[in-house]
Parts: structure tokens; C-alpha cells; sequence
């Protein structure tokens, strides 16, 4: 094998490892040596392989269930409660850049805005009141 065949085939085969495709309904960070360069739209992209990695975040309109668990309303009241959310990213470099695992952060603010909100209400009321 001569070697200006080889190095045609190694150039070919690193520029096919460089290929990405971006979906419509998503967003790709490229982060050259681990440093934000830009956000990539959708379509055919295509980054430097060893060098330059991408973070691909959907921003359709994700759910999210948040487990059932015990409240305790104002009056003392125990309750069961659940949730689901419903969140979209509308901006991808700050929810990653900004944000350690946002999927989890938007979780747990979840839980603890429906245990104050719950927390707040009264249950323990006469319904006659004379």
C-alpha cells in the first residue's frame, strides 16, 4: 500500500467522523477543547472530530411527572399530592452553560413550588358555619 493512498483514505475517514445532523426540534452546542463556540441550527453540520464536540438539547415541550408525595397543608392537614410540568427550553447555552443537569433543576424547583403552594392552603374548614 502506497502512501499517498493511505493518507487519502485516513483525510476520508476523519472527514465522515465530522458529520452531524441537527433535527428541526433540536439545538446543538459545538465546544471546541471544552469552550462554548455557538450553537448550531438545524441541518447538515459539520465538526473538527477530536477537537470539537457538540451537546444536542431539545426544545420542544418536555413533561416531567413529579412523584406523589405527603403535604402538610397551613391547618395541619396531610395530603397526597402529584404533579406533572410542562417546561421548553428557549434558550439552549444558557440551560447548559448555566445550569448543572437541568432536566433534574426544573424538577426539584417543581416539587418545592408545589409543596409551598400547598403548604399555603387551608382544607380544614366547617363547611356550616353559623
Amino acid at each position: 500500500m502506497n502512501i499517498p493512498l493511505f493518507l487519502f483514505i485516513l483525510v476520508g475517514i476523519i472527514l465522515l467522523a465530522g458529520i452531524r445532523i441537527v433535527y428541526e426540534y433540536k439545538r446543538a452546542l459545538k465546544f471546541r477543547f471544552g469552550k462554548y463556540v455557538k450553537t448550531l441550527q438545524p441541518g447538515f453540520r459539520w465538526i473538527i472530530p477530536l477537537v470539537e464536540t457538540i451537546q444536542v438539547v431539545d426544545i420542544r415541550v418536555i413533561t416531567i411527572n413529579i412523584v406523589s408525595q405527603e403535604v402538610m397543608t397551613e391547618d395541619n392537614v396531610p395530603c397526597s399530592i402529584d404533579g406533572v410540568v410542562f417546561f421548553k427550553i428557549n434558550d439552549p447555552e444558557k440551560a447548559v452553560l448555566e445550569v448543572e443537569e437541568y432536566n433534574f433543576a426544573i424538577t426539584q424547583l417543581s416539587q418545592a413550588a408545589l409543596r409551598d403552594v400547598c403548604g399555603k392552603v387551608e382544607l380544614d374548614t366547617d363547611p356550616i358555619q353559623t
